[in-house]
């Protein structure tokens, strides 16, 4: 979702091309998940700087348990 977020903005602002087929399937997709999670627009999203935080360290934590190195920092 959140990278559906990223390309949505850059697609909305004539930044980025989509085809629309894909692109309709797309949106129809995200208005599934929003739905069913509750995501309204300025309310849930964008998470802010202390949410990414956690976020990024658990995956680095599960990266590293996984066996990549501890400063890999590809999320």
């Amino acid at each position: 979702m959140i990278g559906h977020r990223n390309l949505r903005e850059k697609i909305e602002a004539g930044e980025e091309k989509c085809a629309p087929h894909v692109w309709e399937g797309a949106l129809k997709a995200a208005a599934r998940v929003e739905k069913e999670y509750g995501i309204k627009d300025g309310e849930n999203w964008p998470w802010d700087d202390f949410e990414w935080g956690m976020v990024n360290g658990k995956l680095s934590a599960l990266r590293w348990v996984t066996g990549s190195a501890w400063d890999f920092l590809d999320t």
